[in-house]
């Protein structure tokens, strides 16, 4: 079931986000002018996230184009879902970083291990 309040707080959330370093907050008339939609909209959308499909479309379009993730916003429990939405390349370069750093971390607790070894045996 979709919880529209809370749709509509994350919304409200994302568009607090997108001013710049040193820019003012977007303000919901700015948000408006963006997407193409009315003040009125944009504050019903952000209420209880309410309207047509294609204005729903619209901001959800709005904010993937901006780098947000659709599922982050929609979803009832986005608790493990990341907030931005991560490319193929993201992805690929994360793992390899994963990769990496439990190898590395491998190696230190083999020789740690080894260490604690010799300890005992002495």
């Amino acid at each position: 079931m979709i919880n529209r309040d809370k749709i509509g707080k994350r919304l409200a959330q994302l568009r607090d986000e997108l001013a710049c370093p040193g820019e003012d907050a977007w303000s919901q008339v700015r948000l408006a002018e963006e997407t193409g939609l009315t003040r009125n909209v944009v504050a019903r959308l952000e209420q209880t996230f309410s309207g047509s499909i294609e204005v729903c479309l619209t901001i959800l379009y709005f904010y993937h184009h901006r780098g947000y993730n659709i599922s982050w916003i929609i979803l009832p429990d986005n608790t493990t879902v990341s907030k931005m939405a991560l490319s193929d390349t993201t992805r690929a370069i994360d793992a390899h970083l994963v990769e990496s750093e439990l190898a590395e971390f491998k190696q230190m607790l083999s020789s740690e291990a080894d260490k604690l070894l010799s300890r005992l045996t002495v």
